[in-house]
């Protein structure tokens, strides 16, 4: 079985996570106690932005780990080309999804390994090309016509 990947620096995400939590719980203990005493104002709304800082921090970058998690990269590489007609580039890959090149290099040698897309060589530049999206020509024949021999 496979046994799930973990995101990398996932343990310090987790902690600021946390962290960030523990802040904005005092922060609003600190602001149900400044009304009894005013001067907690200060110190309640500071722990109410530092808490929100760290907690956004961390949501962004597990959300950014997450992007960059295999599976899902492979997925939105598919998910790109079935909008560009089977046809993607690593330059295209690198800026609609803002992806790092190395990152896009290994997920287009995963989709290869794969047989998913296979490179082709047009006008000096590499193109991925993903046959299982191409549309295929139907033609469709009269079954009566196939009947009738003249």
């Amino acid at each position: 079985m496979d046994k799930p990947r973990s995101i990398p620096g996932g343990g310090l995400t987790l902690a600021a996570f946390l962290f960030g939590v523990v802040l904005l719980a005092l922060g609003l203990i600190f602001l149900c106690a400044a009304i009894q005493n005013p001067a907690r104002w200060l110190v309640a709304a500071a722990l109410l932005a530092l808490g929100t800082i760290v907690t956004a921090w961390a949501g962004l970058r597990w959300r950014r780990a997450r992007q960059l998690d295999p599976d899902v990269l492979d997925d939105n590489i598919t998910a790109l080309a079935r909008r560009s007609d089977a046809e993607v580039t690593l330059a295209s890959i690198v800026s609609d999804l803002g992806v790092p090149d190395d990152a896009a290099r290994a997920a287009l040698a995963r989709l290869e390994a794969a047989g998913v897309a296979r490179q082709d060589r047009r006008a000096g530049r590499t193109v991925y090309v993903f046959p299982g999206l191409q549309e295929s020509k139907v033609v469709r024949r009269c079954t009566y016509l196939s009947l009738i021999h003249i």
